[in-house]
This record gives C-alpha cells, sequence and structure tokens, in this order.
C-alpha cells in the first residue's frame, strides 16, 4: 500500500474549544456548526464516535492504526474562527494556531503537517497571524472559508492573505460555509433537510472559486494552490456548462469586472484549482482528474465526519482511488506524491502502534 496522507481532515483542540465556549454568549458560532456536531452533541450514540475522534487523541490513534502507512494534515472542524465576536477572534485563532501546531511537533508520525486558520473579521490581524503560522509555528497551509460572514473572498480586504500565500508558496484549503438560516426558498426562513450543508455546502465552495477567478485572484496571484474541498464542487461535472455559458455571456462579466478582460479561457482559470477525493466515488475522483488533472488532485477525505469516526471516509476514498482506471504513478500522486510536491513537508513513514 502506498502511503497515505490526508491533507483535508479535521480536529478540535481541546484548548480552543473550552476557550470559544467562554465566549458563547457572544457569538454566532453555534448556528454555523455543521450538522454532525450538533447531532451528535445531542447525545444520539450511534454517532458519537465522530466527536470522539474529533476530540480524543486516543480514540483517533486507534481509528487511524487501522490504515497503514496514513498520516494527516490536520486543520479545525467548523465553524470559522470568524463567526465568533472580532473582540475575541484574534485571541482565538493564536490559540488554536499554538495548538495545531504543538500536535504536529508532538506527534510527526501522525500528522504531517498542520493549517492554521485566520480571524478574517479582522483583516489585519489575519496577515499578520498567517506571516507568524509561516514563520514561527511552521505550519504548512492555511484554512480559509468560502465566504466571511457573508463577505466574498475577492474583497481587496482579503488580497493579503492571498499576496502572502503567493509569495510563500504556500497551499490554500477552500471549505464552504453557509448556515442552517440561509433558505433555500425565499418563502422560507431556514433551510430545511439539511439541504444548507449537504447541497448548499458544494454550491458555496463553486461559488467561492467563481467569485476568485472573476474578482481577480487568479490574474493577480497566478501561481495560488488553492485546493477546494469535495473534489472540486460543481465544477467538474459542469465544466461543459461553464464553457458554454461564459463564452456566450462572457462580455457581460468583462463589464462586470469593471472592464478587465481576461488573459486566457475562463475555463482555464478553474483548471488551475486543486481539489481532494472527499465525495467518495471512483467515478466523482475520476471527473475531478478529467478536469483539474491528476497533478492537481490530492488525497483528502474529510475525516472524521462520517458515522465511522472517519473509517468510511478514509475507506471510500481510498477505493475509489485504487479503483479507478489511473496509472500507479498517478494514483501514487494522489496518495502522497503531490502532497510532497506542493506542502513542502519532510517525508516521514508513519510509526505503527
Amino acid at each position: 500500500m502506498d502511503p497515505r496522507v490526508d491533507v483535508f481532515c479535521h480536529i478540535l483542540p481541546k484548548r480552543y474549544d473550552a476557550a470559544r465556549w467562554e465566549r458563547v454568549g457572544k457569538t454566532n458560532f453555534v448556528k454555523h456548526s455543521p450538522s454532525h456536531l450538533k447531532y451528535v452533541a445531542g447525545g444520539k450514540s450511534q454517532q458519537q464516535e465522530n466527536i470522539k475522534v474529533l476530540m480524543d487523541l486516543d480514540a483517533r490513534w486507534r481509528m487511524m492504526d487501522e490504515f497503514p502507512n496514513y498520516r494527516q494534515v490536520i486543520s479545525v472542524a467548523s465553524p470559522p474562527i470568524e463567526a465568533v465576536d472580532p473582540d475575541d477572534s484574534e485571541y482565538l485563532a493564536k490559540l488554536l494556531n499554538d495548538e495545531i501546531a504543538e500536535l504536529v511537533q508532538k506527534y510527526p508520525d501522525r500528522f504531517a503537517g498542520g493549517a492554521c486558520s485566520l480571524p478574517l473579521n479582522k483583516p489585519d490581524a489575519a496577515a499578520r497571524e498567517l506571516e507568524r503560522c509561516i514563520k514561527d509555528l511552521k505550519l504548512c497551509t492555511v484554512q480559509i472559508f468560502s465566504n466571511v460572514n457573508g463577505k466574498p473572498l475577492d474583497l481587496p480586504e482579503f488580497r493579503p492573505v492571498f499576496e502572502i500565500c503567493s509569495k510563500a508558496n504556500m497551499p490554500i484549503l477552500l471549505h464552504p460555509a453557509r448556515a442552517i438560516d440561509v433558505p433555500d426558498y425565499a418563502s422560507e426562513k431556514d433551510s430545511k433537510f439539511i439541504i444548507w450543508q449537504v447541497f448548499g455546502w458544494p454550491y458555496e465552495t463553486t461559488a467561492a472559486m467563481t467569485r476568485i477567478v472573476f474578482g481577480g485572484v487568479m490574474d493577480d496571484y497566478p501561481n495560488l494552490k488553492i485546493i477546494c474541498h469535495h473534489s472540486g464542487a460543481m465544477v467538474p461535472f459542469f465544466s461543459g456548462r461553464i464553457v458554454s455559458m461564459y463564452r456566450m455571456l462572457e462580455p457581460l462579466v468583462v463589464a462586470e469586472r469593471g472592464g478587465r478582460p481576461f488573459s486566457k479561457p475562463i475555463i482555464e482559470y478553474f483548471r488551475s484549482f486543486y481539489t481532494d477525493v472527499s465525495t467518495f466515488t471512483t467515478s466523482s475522483v475520476e471527473c475531478a482528474a478529467d478536469f483539474f488533472g491528476v497533478d492537481h488532485v490530492i488525497f483528502g477525505t474529510d475525516a472524521p465526519f462520517d458515522f465511522e469516526g472517519g473509517r468510511a471516509s478514509i475507506r471510500e476514498c481510498t477505493e475509489a482511488i485504487e479503483k479507478s482506471r489511473f496509472s500507479a504513478a498517478e494514483k501514487s500522486k494522489i496518495f502522497h506524491g503531490n502532497f510532497e510536491a506542493y506542502f513542502r513537508v519532510p517525508a516521514l513513514t508513519p510509526a505503527r502502534a
């Protein structure tokens, strides 16, 4: 079995979690939490395993030991830092990033790297914290969400984050963010039947990718490596529609960009993104690879958010790649080679318990 480095899996460090709950009275982070966290918090025993793996290292080690040659790049679980009051977000970001860095340094055979989180509701502080995470904490990536409390990522106030990542050649994990109070129908107050998460999150990722493209971020920083969760969301499957519609309507988009022309076909901007494999099926992973190219597909499972505490996600993502039509060399790139090429961290064979 090839080594596998899981670049998109989550953790909820205990000191950080305790600190944010101390501030729950002046925050919106509860409504932004994914449904599975609310579900397990309500005492539904059949879902307890994923919250155990999320917060308890011993439970995580037991799960990881079932998968030989497997390591993780850890990023905090939703909700984003900016769901917390701006008075506290900078402090909580530093606390969280210190804790993530401490875990990576303490358990390098388990954790190949860590993702920093930023207080993007305070953009100046976010830029300072990103530089600290790169220079002092040696974290290998940054996780940002598809919007910042409803603001799109192509706004000028967020440009410094993209500029720093571009100069440092630091990959970005793009995670969707959408809450239950974003309704699916204008006649309703909230989203029903978890539509906001199951289908809303891939839409949010797609919308963020589109704003990043049309807002000029990819023009300004063409070497950015933005890794989009859930196999590139809607983009690979709808690539033909993207070509057809924007070819016809490109003058309208250029006008909305203030007359700034595109330097290449619009679809080629979308191909510049990277993605993970967390849609769990061979056909979806092959669709993503057909669009982005195998060099832009990186093993990432969204563990531990499944009914087996990460086991199903890791197993199904692995099987999807193994059953694919990719060559052995291409599979190795997806499992670990692309991570080693883009994340610039030392290679290390995982220790077995």
